[in-house]
């Protein structure tokens, strides 16, 4: 290995030698600055794979920062734990011209836990530096080493991630001996790999140079999808004290179920006693696990605790049925656990969890996901749980989790499997209202709002809350001036998954009262927001999630108020949405049905502008007003 240290000592010489370049912003090309919050005049990063256990990141980054927008790309965070080592970060900050305005190095950073204030145990921590400059623009410019001891969690390279981010150079390199095999999964290359072999060395670098910011386009595929991407594995890698060798998800479960989870779901003889008698006249499989999911969330409540493996190993179900408490591995292995007694069968789950709906890779099986949740292989029935939640019901997933591809650790090895999934059809809510309208203005009645799908979650978080945060959280939640709450009850339907909200409700001053009119606007509680208008749109229309809302509303008007109206009756479609308002007088009540339904999908980019007019549209719709006036009825 001599010639690949000679070749580190060049690179790191090569470092030294850059560092004292100064970085002025007026160098940067005209074309760079479009768009731009920040700019990377120059990105190295290094990975040397020496051993199974033994790797080395090395890395310099140029950053100049334009504006306050782009604050957030000067924040250093570098990241440890037993076998990450942080061995050295040095740096300078430079002003506009290129002039030395602040040196830096590892004692300048602050360090704590990595995973927040709520974990019980951590080991993973992080060091942070912020520059804290307030002329603008700036330059950043530092070097790191980072040491190794594992080779399944290595840093992977995502020079475009941010599209507000402009680059000059980056490069992302790997170094191993010639006999280290690499699984490589690369994405959206603008050029390939220069491969090359000498005898003692194999090197892989990819590079990209002069590429600009992009507008930003809501409604865009995601960037973890779009940007490139390089991720590298050893075939024969060391994880913590695990060695392993994987091709496959079917492989990779295979590993960590004689790895990670192996003697993990032992109980004691009292608990196994409890659960079969628990679940004994109990007839079928669904019935005793939901009996028993319900056992878990009233004995167990959630606390992270990132020790042990990486942060990847739960701990074993005897402790968490002693504790009652544990992480999402541990209560999905406990969960697990209490299965495994009356023999139902269940799968330790992966998924990348967030509101943005990310698919784990089918292709290139790695450490991923950041969450664990439980598949439970109902035959016709595929039913998830979500194990850190002490009131989700059984065999729901929200947003959090929904419509994303995981793997399941099943015993034939890792599967992978798609999480519940709602159409734009099931993710209903729908709002019935019976309202009386005074001559003062005043709006007082009743509504009742059933939430369906991943709508479910819209209110959910109020069912279990005392009544005075009940009545916060929906004042926040309608965002109507002066909204007052008289009754508040709420319904969960287990079996169905519909969670329905009755209000009764005072709104003083809805309607604008003149001398001798009142001014309505039918359409109380759901209004929709217009989009940004965009000309020569790139992208795709990428709709994750769609939904539909109905909104059913009755006014009962002031008998002095002339009530003769013009009906409005409006319908637009397009191929991502559909939308309905109207409204007419019956029996002395104004009577307003509004539906809207947005459909999840990937459209053209040309369509943007359609579905930004109809947006538009629904949005000046659902502002209909009438004008009123008084009558005499002497």
């Amino acid at each position: 290995m001599r010639k690949l240290a000679s070749t580190f000592i060049v690179l790191l010489l090569f470092t030294v030698h850059a560092t004292k370049a100064q970085y002025a912003a007026s160098s940067i090309p005209k074309e760079m600055l479009s768009r731009a919050t920040a700019t990377v005049r120059l990105e190295e990063k290094v990975l040397e794979i020496k051993a199974p256990n033994d790797a080395i990141e090395r890395g310099k980054k140029v950053i100049t920062i334009h504006n306050k927008a782009g604050e957030d790309y000067a924040e250093l965070y570098f990241f440890y734990d037993k076998v990450r080592q942080i061995k050295e970060v040095k740096g300078e900050i430079q002003d506009e011209d290129g002039k030395v305005i602040r040196k830096f190095n590892l004692k300048d950073f602050k360090d704590y836990s990595a995973s927040g204030q709520s974990n019980l145990y951590a080991d993973d921590r992080v060091k942070s530096y912020s520059p804290m400059i307030q002329n603008f623009p700036y330059t950043l410019v530092y070097e790191y080493e980072i040491r190794q001891q594992q080779t399944l969690g290595l840093p992977s390279w995502r020079p475009d991630y941010s599209t507000d981010v402009s680059i000059e150079k980056s490069s992302f390199q790997v170094v191993t001996a010639p006999d280290v095999a690499l699984r490589i999964n690369e994405r959206n290359l603008v050029s390939p790999a220069v491969i090359k072999k000498e005898p003692k060395v194999t090197s892989y670098i990819w590079s990209v140079e002069n590429l600009r910011a992009e507008r930003s386009e809501p409604f865009s595929p995601s960037r973890r999808l779009t940007g490139i991407l390089v991720e590298v594995i050893p075939q024969n890698f060391q994880y913590y004290k695990y060695k392993g060798d994987f091709s496959d998800w079917k492989s990779y479960g295979l590993w960590a179920n004689e790895t990670l989870m192996k003697d993990k779901k032992t109980l004691s003889p009292a608990t196994a006693s409890q659960i079969k008698a628990m679940t004994a006249n109990l007839a079928t499989p669904r019935e005793k696990a939901k009996a028993l999911y319900e056992f878990m969330q009233k004995k167990t409540r959630y606390i992270s605790i990132q020790v042990g493996i990486g942060g990847n190993e739960p701990f074993p179900a005897e402790q968490v049925d002693r504790l009652g408490y544990g992480d999402c591995k541990a209560l999905v292995n406990y969960m697990q656990a209490l299965l495994d007694v009356v023999e139902i069968p269940s799968y330790y789950s992966i998924v990348q969890a967030g509101e943005t709906k990310v698919d784990l890779d089918e292709n290139f099986a790695n450490l991923g996901g950041n969450h664990i949740i439980l598949c439970l292989p109902f035959e016709n029935d595929t039913t998830w749980l979500e194990c850190t939640s002490s009131d989700a019901p059984f065999g729901y997933l929200g947003d959090f989790t929904d419509d994303r591809l995981v793997v399941a650790f099943t015993p034939e090895g890792g599967k992978i499997m798609r999480t519940q999934r709602f159409n734009y059809e099931q993710n209903l809510q729908h709002r019935k209202s019976s309202l009386k309208l005074d001559e003062n203005g005043k709006l007082t009645g009743t509504l009742e709002t059933r939430f369906e799908g991943s709508q479910l979650e819209n209110h959910f978080a109020n069912f279990e809350e005392s009544l005075d945060n009940q009545k916060k959280a929906l004042r926040k939640q309608y965002d109507i001036d002066r909204i007052e709450f008289t009754d508040i009850k709420y319904n969960l339907d287990e079996d169905k998954l519909v969670f329905t909200e009755n209000l009764s409700i005072e709104i003083p001053n809805y309607a604008i009262k003149n001398a001798n009119n009142l001014t309505i606007y039918p359409n109380v509680f759901n209004r929709s927001s217009a989009i940004t208008e965009l000309a020569r749109r790139i992208n795709p229309v990428k709709i994750t999630r769609g939904y539909t809302d109905i909104d059913e509303i009755e006014i009962e008007l002031p008998e002095n108020l002339d009530s003769r109206i013009k009906p409005a009756d409006i319908k637009k479609e397009i191929p991502m949405g559909y939308y309905e308002m109207s409204m007419k007088m019956k029996d002395g009540k104004l009577v307003c049905y509004r539906k809207i339904q947005i459909k999840e999908g990937e459209y053209p980019a040309e369509s943007y502008a359609a579905f930004s007019e109809f947006m538009k549209d629904a949005s000046f719709s659902d502002s209909y007003r009438y004008i009123l006036p008084f009558i005499d009825k002497k």
